[in-house]
C-alpha cells in the first residue's frame, strides 16, 4: 500500500505508517475495560433478561430459581451441556459466564487489535482484525482535543480522547478508552505539544508514558477518589470559570419552551383520550409512537446537553462541560467561531433569560456531541460575561453595550440600525420595524424576530457566500432579501425585506470587507460618528484598492 500524505483539508486520514516510524514508537493498548463500554447495550439486555424472569416468577407466584437445587441436581445429561460439569455445583453460573463472554467476544477482539501511539508530532492508531486500518493525525493540524465520557465509561472511570480537526467529525481521530486521570494527563501533554508545534519549534518530549497515580490506602479512599474524579468533575490547570447554569434554571427554561408545552399538551390529550374512550395504553403508544419518541428524545437531549453546563477559559481556548449521563468536555479554539447568535424566546422574556449560540468550523453536532451553545440559558449579566469572549468590543471594531441592547430588544433605527422600509409591512407586518442590520468595521449585526428575538453577529472575514434574491412581489415593492453563509453552518443568516438599493449596497460593502476589513476608528473618531444613521447610499464603495468595474 502506498502512503497518503494528509493535506491541510484532511489532517487525519487512513495511511500506512512507515517501518522507520513504527520502530521508534511505543504502542499502547486501550484500558482492559474498554470492551464493556462498547458492549453496554448487550450488557443491559443480558441483565434485563435475567432480572425480568426473576421478577415474573415473583409476581406470578411461581417458585423462583434456586441455585442450590440446581447444584444438587447437576446439569442435564446432554451432549451440549456435559462440559458444564467442570464447574461443579456452580454449573449454571458457569454457563451464564461463558455465554456472556461469547457475547463480548467481538468487542474483546476489537480491543485486542486496537493500539495507539504518540510522538512529538503525530498520533497513530491501528485497529482491525480482518481489515486493518492505520490512521495518523498531525498534532500541528489538530484544532482541539475533547474528552467524551459515555455513562458506562463514567461508571468504570474511563474517558475517550477526540482529536478534532477543521473539516468535521468525519476525519476526527479517537482514542477509546483510557483511565480518566490518564486521559486528562495525556491531553494536557499533547495540547502543550500542539501549542509548541504551532509556534514553530517542536521541542517538547513525546507524551507516551502514563503519569503514575498516587497510591491509596484502602478501598474507601479509592471509592472516594473515583466518585470525585468521575462524577464531581476535575478542574484543569489554568482554567477560570466564566458562567455555570443552575439545574433549576435549565428545568425552568424547558418548561417555558413553546415546543415543550405543545408536547406536554399532546401527551395530556392522549391520556385524556385513553380515559374517555377506554383505549388501552398500548394502542395509544403504538398509534403515536413516532411523535411520543420524538418528544421524549428532544426533551432528553435538551436536558442532557444543558445539565451541569459550565463555560471556562483555558490556555487553549474556551472550554465547555455538560452532560447528565454522558459528559463532554470540549475546547473551542480561537478563530473557529464563524457566527454568534443571541436569542430570547417569547416566554423567556418573563424571566429575562437568553441563549447564546455559535457556529463552529467543523462542529456539526449531528451526534449530539456539540450543542452549538456557549450559554444554554442565562440572565443578561451572563450574556455580558460570555459575549466579550467571542465578540470584539466597540473600540476594536466590534459592538457597544448600547448597540447590543438595541439589537436584543429594540426596534427602529436607533444605534445605527437600518430597518426595512414601510413597504415591507405587507410582507412582515409584525417584524418589519425590528428586522434590520448594522455594520461595524469587523462585524455585521443582523436583528430579526418578534416571537423569538434574535441578534446575530457575523465577522466579515468569515462570510463564505452572499446571495441577493428578489421575488416578483418584492421587486414591485422595491425590496430584496440578502442571505449570508459561513463555514460550518447549515442555515444562513438573512437580512429580510431590506430596501433593494440598500441591500445591493450592503452586498458590495460586505464583499469588500470580506477581503480587507475597514480601518477601526479611533476613540475620537468614534465619538464624532456616534448616533449617525447607517443607511447605506446605493453602491457606496469603501476606500479599498478596487474600482467600480471590479465589483
Amino acid at each position: 500500500m502506498s502512503e497518503q500524505v494528509p493535506t491541510s483539508e484532511s489532517p487525519a486520514v487512513s495511511t500506512d505508517i512507515t517501518a522507520r516510524e513504527e520502530a521508534a514508537l511505543t504502542w499502547r493498548r486501550a484500558h482492559p475495560l474498554s470492551p464493556l463500554v462498547r458492549a453496554w447495550l448487550i450488557i443491559v439486555v443480558f441483565i434485563y433478561t435475567i432480572a425480568n424472569n426473576l421478577v415474573d416468577d415473583l409476581f406470578t407466584g411461581e417458585e423462583p430459581l434456586d441455585l442450590r437445587e440446581l447444584g444438587e441436581v447437576g446439569p442435564p445429561d446432554t451432549v451440549f451441556l456435559s462440559w458444564t460439569s467442570i464447574f461443579g455445583g456452580f454449573w449454571f453460573l458457569g454457563v451464564l459466564a461463558v455465554f456472556f463472554l461469547l457475547l463480548l467476544l467481538p468487542f474483546l477482539s476489537t480491543w485486542f487489535f486496537y493500539r495507539f501511539a504518540v510522538d512529538d508530532r503525530n498520533v497513530y492508531i491501528k485497529s482491525g482484525m480482518l481489515f486493518k486500518t492505520e490512521r495518523k493525525a498531525r498534532l500541528d493540524r489538530v484544532q482541539s482535543i475533547d474528552v467524551n465520557r459515555p455513562l458506562m465509561a463514567r461508571l468504570l472511570g474511563l474517558a475517550e480522547l477526540k482529536f478534532d480537526v477543521a473539516d468535521g467529525d468525519s476525519s476526527a481521530l479517537r482514542v477509546q478508552f483510557l483511565k480518566y486521570s490518564e486521559a486528562r494527563s495525556l491531553r494536557e501533554q499533547l495540547l502543550a505539544q500542539v501549542r509548541t508545534l504551532k509556534e514553530g519549534s517542536a521541542t517538547s518530549p513525546a507524551a507516551s508514558a502514563p503519569v503514575e497515580q498516587p497510591a491509596h490506602r484502602d478501598i474507601a479512599d479509592r471509592l472516594g477518589n473515583h466518585l470525585t474524579e468521575n462524577f464531581l468533575g476535575v478542574k484543569d490547570a489554568g482554567e477560570q470559570l466564566i458562567v455555570k447554569v443552575p439545574v433549576a434554571r435549565l428545568l425552568g427554561s424547558m418548561v417555558l419552551s413553546l415546543g415543550w408545552l405543545v408536547g406536554l399538551l399532546f401527551l395530556l390529550s392522549l391520556g385524556g383520550l385513553m380515559l374517555w374512550a377506554e383505549i388501552s395504553l398500548g394502542a395509544i403508544f403504538a398509534s403515536n409512537a413516532a411523535v411520543i419518541l420524538a418528544i421524549v428524545s428532544s426533551t432528553w437531549k435538551r436536558f442532557n446537553t444543558g445539565f451541569n453546563f459550565s463555560l471556562s477559559t483555558s490556555p487553549d481556548g474556551l472550554k465547555t462541560r455538560f452532560g447528565f449521563t454522558d459528559t463532554t468536555t470540549q475546547t473551542l479554539p480561537e478563530g473557529r467561531v464563524q457566527r454568534i447568535s443571541v436569542e430570547q424566546p417569547l416566554l423567556w422574556r418573563i424571566t429575562g433569560w437568553y441563549r447564546v449560540k455559535v457556529t463552529l468550523l467543523g462542529k456539526t453536532g449531528d451526534q449530539g456531541e456539540f450543542a452549538g451553545e456557549l450559554l444554554p440559558v442565562g440572565i443578561l449579566d451572563d450574556v455580558m460575561r460570555v459575549l466579550p469572549l467571542v465578540v470584539p468590543a466597540q473600540q476594536d471594531g466590534g459592538v457597544s453595550p448600547a448597540q447590543l441592547m438595541a439589537g436584543l430588544a429594540g426596534s427602529g433605527a436607533e444605534q445605527d440600525f437600518t430597518v426595512s422600509p414601510a413597504s415591507a409591512r405587507w410582507f412582515d407586518p409584525l417584524t418589519y420595524r425590528r428586522n434590520g442590520f448594522a455594520v461595524t468595521p469587523l462585524l455585521l449585526l443582523v436583528r430579526s424576530g418578534r416571537w423569538v428575538r434574535r441578534l446575530s453577529y457575523v465577522p466579515h472575514l468569515k462570510v463564505q457566500s452572499l446571495e441577493l434574491s428578489q421575488g416578483p412581489l418584492q421587486k414591485r415593492a422595491g425590496l430584496a432579501h440578502l442571505s449570508l453563509r459561513v463555514a460550518g453552518g447549515a442555515l444562513s443568516t438573512a437580512v429580510h425585506n431590506a430596501d433593494a438599493e440598500v441591500a445591493r449596497a450592503l452586498t458590495v460593502r460586505l464583499a469588500q470587507l470580506g477581503v480587507a476589513p475597514a480601518p477601526v476608528p479611533t476613540s475620537a473618531e468614534a465619538g464624532k460618528v456616534s448616533g449617525t444613521s447607517s443607511q447605506l447610499p446605493p453602491y457606496e464603495l469603501l476606500p479599498l484598492p478596487y474600482t467600480a468595474t471590479d465589483n
